[in-house]
């Protein structure tokens, strides 16, 4: 009953039965393993399932994690719809903006998902393609009309001006005006306007004034500021409705097959609560789970707050323990809102905070004090302050020690010269990056470069290094400039699709050649893959060698067998274990990387393939994904093969 700790001697202190505490101390330490833990789509999922009368969720129904595919359904259909039927002169103008249905998708698919966007200027209902289309033509046509009546008059106009002839010769101007009469005198088959249009508006034609000249004036000239101003485009008017009907349409065919989505158990819940009965719910809710803790809040949306307070907030004999760092507010691609983490924080009276880091060495904690406070709003926000936190005392022994010294926690490294291009920048700093890597790494071998504790130390590996950045794009910089000097490393943001892979063009290859092995030029495709192993000596061998070659259509036909009667994912594996596939790959540099793609490729076509109808439609399936991929579905982001011993 005694301690040094002060928070301690305070709880303490407030107990008067401290044998009944304890006890209850004990039996909470005993049921930790009951508590209950979930993700918030798991804890909405829960609560729609034990409240069914209170929720309308009266029918059992099956939880589907991935909706792409419906969602790339209802978009083809959409086009299908829409597009289909559109004029060519129409068709032309939305061909140019999307190519097709999956590039549309890729365009909305992030709206898609969770709660509907709200638009603040929507079109009119009543407004189609094809009246947007001829509107818009009416306003070039407007213009192009103004030109042909103006454009003999303009040389002597902005001769007698004040235009400033260093920013305006000339020279330039005759090809302007050339270039500006044979696009007025074509017929308006696309939005597209001349760039030198915009040398002819009033405000261009004001900035290139003389200071206290007279500015060229002309109606044509207000009127290219006009066209200018506005965009000449039909994206918001199909976005606006595909959005909507492509959520319905997802939403139906869910309805019609008794499937729910992750993002159908938060509405749900929240629609629940908000109906006549959402009180009851919400009561029902209390009961069980009196008191809620929120980690990470920083990364939820509004609508789960919406949720959370509704049950929780401002309710007798209860608690909801919010717990986040707005620092790290990293979903925002997901839904997550900094703005939701602000006004929660604003309704609660009881803020506490951690002002000690328990995994950073003091130097870094002080470094990181120091670059934080040398502004007041270090985080754009006033409600989201930097508050300098302390290190905690197990770690103060902590250092890095590099051929005799300690390194400081901090370096910042900066490029010669008074500017450079982003391009070169970044290169260069992939560059000095991977050779400091490459720096510790022998140093580590050799004894001299050292993680210490107080006298414990151990030589620095490559698993001990992590690298920030800020894109894939500066990712793939620093993975090549680390591959050049021989340092293994992996990705472990990597949302680039798995469809971009040489592996997906390849598994392409290998399922036309199963699905028509009698077609020479189709298997022999197959067979130089590199995932088969194969050398030219070997094929060129196949190719002489009539009844080995027969040999190999009969082995591809049990494949198109195996497939046909037990799917895909079946065939894949009778086939890469007679070939040795996984075997082969390991053996070869970068090996887990390709088979950690070729399988997560086959688990896709499985999936894929039991809502096609017919192996013809999965081989259109796999050609359309490596077109058309996209990176932003979760699905087909890759996946990480191996971290062991790697940067």
């Amino acid at each position: 009953e005694t301690t040094d700790n002060p928070l301690y001697e305070r709880l303490l202190e407030e107990i008067d039965d401290k044998a009944q505490a304890a006890q209850w101390l004990l039996l909470a330490e005993r049921q930790m393993d009951e508590a209950a833990v979930f993700t918030i789509h798991g804890f909405c999922q829960r609560m729609l399932n034990l409240n069914a009368f209170e929720s309308g969720m009266l029918f059992e129904q099956q939880l589907i994690e991935d909706e792409s595919l419906l969602r790339y359904q209802a978009c083809a259909d959409f086009w299908r719809r829409h597009c289909y039927p559109l004029p060519r002169e129409i068709a032309q103008v939305v061909f140019e903006t999307w190519k097709g249905p999956q590039a549309l998708l890729r365009d909305i698919n992030r709206y898609l998902q969770g709660e509907a966007p709200v638009i603040k200027a929507p079109p009119p209902d009543d407004e189609t393609l094809a009246s947007r289309h001829a509107q818009i033509v009416a306003r070039i046509d407007t213009v192009k009309q103004q030109w042909r009546d103006a454009v003999g008059e303009l040389d002597a106009l902005i001769e007698s001006s004040g235009i400033d002839r260093r920013k305006f010769n000339r020279s330039n101007q005759a090809k302007w005006i050339d270039k500006i009469s044979a696009w007025a005198e074509e017929e308006t088959n696309s939005y597209q306007l001349p760039e030198s249009l915009e040398k002819f508006s009033q405000r261009f034609l004001e900035d290139r004034t003389k200071a206290g000249g007279e500015t060229p004036r002309h109606p044509l000239f207000e009127a290219i500021d006009q066209l200018l101003a506005e965009p000449l485009s039909i994206r918001d008017l199909v976005i606006t409705r595909a959005l909507a009907e492509i959520r319905e349409t997802v939403a139906r065919e869910k309805r019609r097959r008794g499937e729910l989505g992750f993002d159908d158990m938060l509405s749900r819940l929240d629609s629940a609560l908000r109906s006549e009965s959402g009180e009851v719910l919400a009561a029902a809710i209390r009961t069980r789970f009196p008191v809620a803790m929120i980690d990470e809040f920083q990364d939820t949306d509004p609508q789960q707050y919406r949720i959370f307070r509704r049950i929780w907030h401002h309710q007798p004999e209860t608690a909801l323990l919010l717990i986040g760092d707005p620092k790290q507010a990293i979903y925002a691609f997901r839904g997550a809102d900094i703005f939701t983490y602000m006004k929660a924080r604003s309704e609660v009276h009881a803020h506490y905070t951690l002002d000690t880091n328990w995994r950073s060495a003091p130097g870094m904690v002080n470094s990181v004090n120091k670059l934080f406070s040398q502004t007041d709003d270090a985080f754009m926000f006033r409600e989201i302050p930097f508050i300098p936190v302390k290190s905690a005392g197990k770690n103060q022994a902590l250092r890095f020690v590099f051929k005799g010294e300690t390194q400081p926690a901090m370096k910042m490294w900066l490029m010669e010269g008074e500017s450079c291009g982003v391009g070169d920048y970044q290169s260069t700093m992939a560059q000095v990056c991977a050779a400091q890597i490459r720096d510790w790494l022998q140093a580590g071998q050799r004894g001299e470069a050292l993680l210490m504790n107080g006298d414990d130390a151990r030589p620095v590996r490559a698993s001990d290094i992590s690298v920030l950045v800020r894109s894939r794009q500066e990712a793939a910089q620093v993975r090549d400039a680390l591959t050049l000097l021989e340092i293994p490393s992996v990705y472990l943001s990597n949302r680039d699709s798995v469809f971009e892979t040489l592996e997906a063009q390849e598994m392409l290859w290998l399922l036309q050649a199963v699905m028509t092995p009698e077609r020479e030029n189709t298997l022999r495709s197959a067979l130089a893959t590199s995932m088969m192993g194969l050398n030219a000596l070997d094929i060129e061998t196949l190719n002489n060698d009539e009844h080995a070659w027969d040999v190999v259509v009969e082995e591809f036909d049990g494949y198109r067998q195996i497939w046909r009667k037990r799917g895909v994912m079946p065939m894949l594996r009778a086939l890469m274990s007679a070939r040795n596939i996984a075997e082969n790959l390991l053996a070869t540099a970068g090996g887990e990387r390709r088979l950690t793609d070729i399988l997560h490729i086959s688990e896709l076509l499985q999936e894929a393939g039991t809502q096609l109808e017919s192996e013809h439609a999965l081989v259109r399936w796999l050609s359309q994904h490596i077109l058309e991929p996209d990176s932003n579905a979760s699905s087909q982001q890759m996946r990480l093969e191996s971290d062991k011993h790697l940067v």
